[in-house]
């Protein structure tokens, strides 16, 4: 039964809504815009309008994940929504290329958060261009083994398979003449992956720590625990694990 404490106004749902608008930008920070932080803190704390905000959320495929004091409300889009990121969407991508960037945006993933408790550790992470490229090179041999099972069938993960052969086909870094990173590298393509994030507000540029440094936000590590069920994640990362056990 709806009561009369859990209606809201219009202007309750035109506020609901303008959280929603703030959570689709994702590289606002509440605490920069104070419109944006008491909405959020409302959220917070206000259960007829998280309801209002999460209803609001869900007519646009959306699922709030989180609301976060610092980074604000941290939405997902639903698989098949029309707001959800697709590799095969880039106009400039041929399938080749969406395999290796592909590969790319799970090995960051993978590098970063190994095990579940790094899911859930909250402190900031440190990733580099050449990290990821070394993660992934050094892990050719055994993505070649984790191919195949105990039998020497192909075990059914075409896509990861595919990509780890383009990937390690490709040179690690080719400067142009002028001094970039040659778009048939591989640090080129992890450097997209990155400069997306950071365009998506989940990563930033560290240049203190010198050139192709990034931190990755809470906002990521968020986004990566949603999806860490994906094959090709768990892969990486039984590998990831295995290699800290071995440097152990």
């Amino acid at each position: 039964m709806t009561t009369a404490a859990n209606i809201c106004s219009p202007a309750d749902l035109a506020d609901a809504c303008a959280l929603v608008r703030f959570g689709c930008q994702p590289r606002l920070r509440p605490l920069g815009i104070p419109r944006y932080r008491d909405l959020l803190q409302r959220y917070r704390m206000d259960t007829p309008f998280r309801n209002a905000t999460d209803a609001a959320a869900d007519g646009l495929d959306l699922d709030v994940i989180e609301a976060h004091q610092a980074e604000g409300l941290i939405l997902h889009p639903r698989e098949g929504s029309w707001l959800s990121y697709r590799l095969k969407d880039h106009p400039k991508l041929g399938a080749k290329d969406r395999l290796v960037l592909g590969l790319a945006h799970v090995a960051i993933a993978a590098r970063a958060y190994p095990t579940p408790a790094d899911l859930e550790e909250q402190s900031i992470k440190r990733i580099s261009l050449a990290e990821v490229d070394d993660f992934l090179r050094r892990l050719t041999d055994r993505l070649r083994e984790a191919s195949v099972d105990a039998d020497g069938l192909a075990v059914a993960h075409p896509e990861l398979q595919a990509a780890w052969r383009v990937y390690a086909k490709l040179p690690p870094s080719r400067p142009t003449p002028t001094g970039r990173l040659s778009e048939s590298s591989t640090q080129r393509v992890i450097k997209e992956a990155l400069d997306w994030l950071v365009e998506q507000g989940m990563a930033c540029c560290a240049n203190e720590l010198g050139p192709g440094h990034y931190r990755l936000a809470h906002r990521f590590r968020v986004q990566v625990r949603e999806a860490a069920a994906s094959a090709a994640f768990t892969t990486l990362c039984d590998l990831r694990r295995a290699h800290l056990t071995e440097e152990d």
